[in-house]
């Protein structure tokens, strides 16, 4: 069996993950809920399967992707 994925829980409460062989990373549009949260999907693929991660915020600004380090 050979380890494609790992999820570490360190003591100031943050969780990190690691995704071997990442083809394609998206993430859909933010859309508005019933009690005025907002929601978007982001989609992590790899050779090895898809990560999907559920993302809530008060404000559709705080979904936005901002790239770091592509200058």
């Amino acid at each position: 069996m050979k380890t494609v994925a790992a999820i570490s829980f360190h003591d100031n409460h943050s969780v990190s993950m690691d995704v071997d062989a990442v083809s394609r990373i998206e993430i859909s549009a933010p859309i508005r809920l019933e009690d005025g949260t907002w929601c978007c999907e982001m989609l992590v693929r790899s050779s090895h399967g898809t990560v999907a991660l559920q993302l809530l915020a008060d404000d559709p600004a705080k979904l936005k992707v901002e790239p770091q380090g592509l200058e």
